[in-house]
């Protein structure tokens, strides 16, 4: 657990360090090597996005080169820093599912997406492809509700595989939120097993850190 917690508080401090001089998306140091595109593996998965259009932003736009890790721009004076991490799993809910391309993203902490010159989805999303365990990681922010709403803080994620096109998942909420309703604790569950609603813990380090398991849906 120690190893654990060192090597989240080293990825997290890292890519907040990296955030200011790199682009969009971050590509983290991991013990996995990211996946080069040469097979043609993620054109592929490109094959099964929902959108091919000027305003897609998930599966079509995965960049070149991704890994089970990534984290989202971020700096100190953006949020409070989080670390979201889980399981892929096949649609038995046990077998790991591997090469697993999932899209996610949210608002800033203001509750705000793309601002001008930004993404249509703002500047907080990022690409993952799971491991041979079916991982994934990825160092963020809490995301805030709406401006002037009663909108829960959440994370919008959409899921792509080669035997089936992306599809929009339950997005992650956070339990403690103030708008949090009895309505979306009932509909828990239903796309992408589990439960959505994670516990966000500090750590000694101060981090917030949550696990989000993931089920995939039958093909």
């Amino acid at each position: 657990m120690y190893d654990l917690d060192r090597s989240r508080r080293k990825f997290l401090k890292e890519a907040i360090i990296s955030a200011a001089a790199l682009p969009l998306l971050i590509s983290c140091k991991t013990e996995a090597m990211a996946l080069d595109d040469a097979s043609g593996f993620l054109a592929r998965l490109r094959k099964n996005a929902q959108s091919r259009g000027a305003e897609g932003m998930g599966a079509i736009d995965v960049p070149d080169s991704v890994s089970w890790r990534t984290a989202f721009p971020t700096a100190k004076d953006d949020g409070e820093p989080m670390i979201i991490s889980g399981t892929v799993y096949k649609a038995d809910g046990k077998t790991p599912a591997p090469n697993t391309l999932i899209y996610f993203y949210h608002t800033d902490k203001f509750g705000i997406y793309g601002r001008e010159g930004q993404p249509k989805h703002g500047r907080f999303r990022g690409w993952m492809l799971t491991d041979a365990k079916g991982r994934y990681e990825f160092a963020s922010i809490r995301p805030a509700s709406y401006p002037n709403s009663t909108q829960s803080q959440h994370v919008h994620m959409t899921i792509t595989t080669l035997d089936s096109r992306e599809d929009w998942y339950d997005s992650i909420l956070f339990e403690g939120d103030k708008f949090l309703t009895a309505r979306e604790r009932g509909s828990t569950r239903e796309r992408g097993g589990f439960n959505p609603i994670v516990s966000l813990e500090r750590g000694k380090d101060g981090i917030m850190t949550a696990t989000r398991n993931i089920q995939l849906m039958s093909a």
